[in-house]
Parts: structure tokens; sequence; C-alpha cells
């Protein structure tokens, strides 16, 4: 990780500034280390030369330490500061911390742990400093611009922007495949940005909609208008597409391929001027494997994005970390917590099954109980400590006549239904398809 460059010491003995600036010059090289005798003009340096860590002697004249380090939080929130303290002002140290203080480190310390203190700030100012960069103005292409709300650096994703940039000439219906917590709808907010952004963005989930429901929500009457005329020319967010019946699907791969309707009680059709997206938890190859339509699956290949899971963009983890650290403390009206060491590089080794909404779930609960200035790490203790989840390696055991893959299939899902009693949502979840799918299966097989 590449580090920020600028260190400024502050203390009145020329002495120990001059000893301190060697040793960090000498083993931080990729460092500028600059030093300052008078507190009165350390703001003013601390603006000019872009400093990002400040070792800060509590013991001043003029302006006492104490004073410099509220000012500094307030006029520069991200500096960071570590506390250079005398044997008997431990206690003076912590309650500074408390302030707002990065760390803090005796005088009399060795200049291992010194070096080690200031490596670790120096780490920790570098993954706030990406974050910003990022939000602030990592994409600088008009078309992409409409991106900027989605925070990464991953090739993957970049791909998906720029793949997305390129169907602003169709009215073809665009498919978003990704887990739970990928950020499916706000990638289709920057799609309607991109495209139509006087438009509006309406949105409706297809999970649980009889066929009567689906059409009185999407064409409308002559007395209601449906979404689809709500729309206009903006864009219709289809949510969870692999929980639609076998009949919604059929209406939908009629609208998709058409582009027209009859509202309901009219003999007037009308055309689709709005821009369908439609999203699934699922890929296409998965939902052609339970039986889904094979006219929607057609009419949806040729223009699909898949966002890629949380623990694919590992680099990602700390940017996001950051973002909603301080999106936490702003909701809550608290100053800025600081992120614990290693936190980010320990989250990398977990999977995430809940993706960025289980990240920002960790961190908005780390914010509800952090006490001190740092973020309490108890939440996301919780979940590195849980066993990672092992693959199934038993064999299973079969008759010598083996079962067709039909009475195999129906040998499981009785087997679920046991296991849940006859809980449908349970057992689909125990099958890894969907509770529509379980039910089309559990059709055919009466």
């Amino acid at each position: 990780m590449k580090l920020c460059r600028n260190i400024l010491v502050i203390d009145d003995e020329t002495r120990w500034l001059r000893t301190i600036a060697m040793v960090l010059n000498r083993h931080i090289p990729e460092a500028q280390t600059h030093t300052c005798e008078n507190s009165r003009q350390a703001l003013q340096l601390i603006r000019d030369l872009d400093i990002a860590l400040v070792l800060l002697d509590l013991n001043m004249p003029y302006l006492d330490g104490r004073q410099l380090l509220r000012d500094i939080r307030e006029h520069t929130p991200y500096v960071r500061v570590i506390v250079v303290t005398g044997l008997n002002e431990t206690e003076v140290a912590v309650e500074c911390m408390k302030q707002g203080a990065y760390d803090f480190i005796a005088k009399t310390s060795s200049t291992e742990q010194l070096l080690l203190c200031v490596r670790r700030a120096m780490e920790v100012i570098t993954l706030e400093r990406s974050y910003h960069r990022v939000k602030d103005g990592f994409f600088n292409r008009r078309s992409l611009s409409a991106f900027s709300d989605i925070l990464t650096t991953d090739v993957k994703m970049h791909d998906c922007f720029t793949y997305a940039a390129t169907l602003g000439d169709s009215n073809d219906p665009i498919l978003l495949e990704g887990e739970s917590g990928t950020g499916k709808r706000l990638f289709c907010q920057a799609l309607q940005q991109l495209f139509c952004p006087e438009m509006p963005l309406l949105e409706l989930s297809l999970a649980e909609l009889t066929l009567t429901q689906l059409e009185q929500r999407l064409f409308g009457d002559s007395e209601h208008p449906g979404l689809l005329q709500a729309c206009g020319n903006g864009m219709l967010l289809l949510t969870q597409l692999e929980d639609a019946s076998p009949q919604i699907q059929s209406v939908i791969t009629r609208l998709c391929q058409l582009k027209r309707y009859f509202p309901r009680g009219s003999l007037r059709e009308k055309s689709l001027a709005c821009r369908l997206l439609l999203s699934c938890h699922l890929s296409l190859e998965q939902l052609e494997q339970q039986g889904f339509s094979q006219g929607l699956v057609y009419t949806l290949r040729p223009q699909r994005i898949k966002l890629p899971p949380l623990r694919e963009r590992q680099a990602d983890i700390g940017l996001l970390l950051q973002h909603f650290t301080e999106q936490a403390c702003q909701a809550q009206g608290r100053d800025y917590l600081a992120l614990p060491h290693e936190l980010a590089q320990r989250l990398e080794r977990y999977l995430f099954p809940g993706n960025i909404s289980e990240l920002k779930s960790l961190v908005y609960s780390a914010v509800n109980v952090s006490s001190g200035s740092e973020l309490a790490m108890a939440p996301f203790f919780q979940v590195l400590e849980q066993p990672a989840q092992s693959p199934l390696t038993q064999r299973l055991t079969f008759p010598e006549n083996l079962p067709t893959i039909g009475e195999a299939t129906q040998q499981l899902i009785h087997e679920a239904l046991i296991r849940t009693n006859n809980n449908q949502s349970a057992a689909a979840k125990l099958l890894g398809i969907t509770q529509s799918a379980l039910s089309r299966r559990l059709s055919k097989s009466t």
C-alpha cells in the first residue's frame, strides 16, 4: 500500500525535534517530514504542506497542545494526530484520544515503537485518502460520471460501467444479475442518471404477485394509469425476476419483445415508452436450469450486466468501510471515528454472504456501540470468528439401481420438506432454488 507523504512534527524542544525528523527521514524515506517549533504556525503549515499526519507534543508554549489538537480536528478533520507524551502524562493522552487523537506514544519509547506507531497511522491515512480520491473525482469521463456514487476501484465493476454506457442507443431491456446486497438498485439509479436524468425511475417487485395484480400495476385501466404510463420516457425496474410465476414470465416476455401493451379493459394498444430494467439474484443459466421461460431468457441475454459479489472486490472493502463509517457518524451527529488498524485487511478474508448490505449493517452497528474515538470492533468479531462453511465432503450413497434425475430430484425435495416441517420457503433455501421454482416442481409431481 502506497503511503501518504507529508508528516509534521510539532515540538518546542529543538534537539528532540531534529532527532525525530532524522529517524523518520531515514526509516520512512517515502514520507516528507517537516518540523514546527511554534504552535501558532502549525495550522497554517498543515494546510500549506498538505500534511497527513501530525506528531504533537502536549506541552507547548503559546498554544497548548490540547487546544491545538481541538483546532486540528475542527479545521482539518482528515489529518491524523499522534500525541507525544512525557512519562507521567498517560491519562492526559488517553483523554486526548477521546477528543480525536489517533494514538499516543511516550518520548521515552524505542525507535521501533515510534516507527510502528507512525506506519500504522500512515496506512490508515492512505486508506482514507484513497476513499476521498475515488469519491471526489475518480470518474472524469462524462459517460461514466453517472456511476460516481458507486465507490470502487475494481476492474470488473469498471467493465460493467463501460459496457452499460454503450447501451444507450437501444431501448431493449437490461438485466442486472447479482447476489443479494451487491448494489443492483444503486446501479439502476446510475443507469437512469446516464440515459434519462430528467425522467423518473419507478420500481415494482415481481415476488408474490398474481397475474391480475401485475397487470393492474403495470398496465392500469381507464381510471388508474399503470406504472408503464407513469414512467413516461423514464425507466421501470422490475425486481426479483427469479420469483416470477410462469404466467408473469409470459407477460414480461411479450412486453419486452413487442414493446406494446393493452391497458386493462381497453381495446386500444399503447406503445412502451419507458426502458425496462430487470434485476435477479440468479444468473440466466441458473434460471434456465430451474425451468424458466426460454423466450424470456433469450430476450434478456443480449443486454445483461453481472455485478460481482463483494468477496471478489477485496480492494473496495477499505473504501466502503471508510464511506459507511463517515455516513453513519454523520447520521448520528457524532465526530468521525478512526478505523482500527488492520480492520480492512481482516475483512478482506471474510466471504460477506450479504455483500455490501452486510458490510454497511456491520459498520452502523459498530458506530452505535462505539464509545471512544475509534470504531468499535465487537460487531466485526462476531462474524470474523464464525467458522467458515466447509464444502460437502461426504459421498452420498445410492442403491444398486440408480434413480433417474427426476426421481432423485423428487427425493431431495421430499427430504427438504421433511427437514423444514413442510415450510416451502425454508425448503427452497436448503435446495438452493427459489420458492416459485420449488412450487413449480411440486405442481409437476402431483
